[in-house]
């Protein structure tokens, strides 16, 4: 069992308890979490993962700092059963916030000494406050937006823009300099059934650079190693996350940047797809078997293009030229310049 790490007491205190922060999902909860601290200034915001770590406490830390105010990961409260016998955190919190629709997080988080508890398990049945029928939605934006607004005790009013330091704008306006229509391309994703083949995303790359426009690549790490082979077949595109040597210029925050100077991004249902999507400029997200809606961004303009509307749930369903039409759709909406 891990060590419980040290809490800082304060009775007028919320705690949002959840399983873990990674790019994706943090990135959508980030508005309700800033609209949070916004509506209610006087609470200090205790922030805990029970299993895995957060990027709150990693890439994306500036954009949390002076919003989440106590951050403690992997802390393994509320995943034991024995917790309902013998509860680890004694700490007395004014609202205490289970996400997770586990009933037996809710039933750990329940022994914490508190007044409120907003919990979604069960139908909200442990709830002591409760969302209005169909508040609480399918998305993950919805719903951490609607659990943290029963726990303000009023409405909140995201603003689903990303406030990014400012020496990660100027980089990226180095990086992608006014004058070309850039068009993202993100190949990459966790698992092998989410991603659209690499050689579908060379030949939309091929077509954008037919058509005048310049293809930037964004890769993760484990796409790194494909930079060599896409740079000498497509010569023209650019991979401005990494310098000649292949060493990253910058990490998620100044994809971000470089995402909000595209005129249109292609990705995978992926974290990559979420830091474009951050960016504000209008997002054609490719999915398979996963669901368009549960991880939809609250950004800017997405346009999803499904498998299953293509005859299949494989990734292979969705055509190439299904994306080049989008990607011209959207383009023909745009102004000429970069963003």
């Amino acid at each position: 069992m891990a060590a419980l790490p040290t809490f800082h007491p304060d009775s007028t205190a919320t705690l949002v308890h959840v399983s873990g922060d990674r790019i994706g999902d943090a990135l959508l909860k980030l508005p309700a979490i800033i609209a949070f601290k916004r509506a209610r200034p006087d609470t200090r915001l205790v922030w805990i993962t029970a299993r895995r770590s957060s990027v709150f406490a990693g890439p994306l830390a500036p954009l949390v700092a002076g919003v989440i105010d106590e951050l403690h990961t992997m802390t393994g409260i509320g995943t034991r059963w024995r917790e309902l016998l013998f509860p680890r955190l004694r700490i007395p919190f004014d609202c205490i916030v289970a996400t997770e629709q586990k009933l037996r997080d809710t039933l750990a988080l329940q022994r914490v000494p508190h007044r409120t508890l907003i919990s979604p398990a069960a139908g909200f049945r442990f709830s002591d406050r409760k969302p209005r029928p169909g508040e609480y939605g399918q998305s993950v934006y919805s719903q951490i937006t609607t659990l943290l607004a029963l726990a303000a005790g009023m409405p909140l009013a995201p603003i689903a823009r990303v406030t990014l330091p400012p020496a990660h704008i100027e980089r990226a306006a180095m990086l992608l300099p006014m004058g070309p229509r850039y068009v993202g391309l993100v190949p990459g994703a966790g698992g092998a059934s989410k991603r659209w083949p690499l050689e579908r995303f060379m030949a939309v790359a091929g077509a954008c650079v037919a058509q005048g426009h310049r293809p930037v690549f964004f890769l993760g790490p484990d796409e790194r190693g494909l930079m060599p082979d896409l740079r000498t077949s497509l010569p023209a595109a650019l991979f401005p996350e990494y310098d000649e040597n292949g060493a990253s210029c910058g990490g998620p925050l100044l994809t971000i940047a470089l995402a909000a100077r595209l005129a249109v991004g292609v990705a995978n249902d992926s974290g990559g797809g979420h830091l474009l999507a951050a960016g504000g400029r209008p997002l054609i997200s490719l999915f398979g078997h996963t669901d368009p809606d549960k991880f939809r961004p609250p950004y800017g303009e997405r346009v999803a293009l499904r498998a299953p509307d293509f005859g299949g749930t494989d990734m292979t369903c969705i055509p190439v030229d299904a994306v080049i039409g989008s990607i011209s759709r959207q383009l023909a909406r745009r102004p000429d310049t970069a963003a």
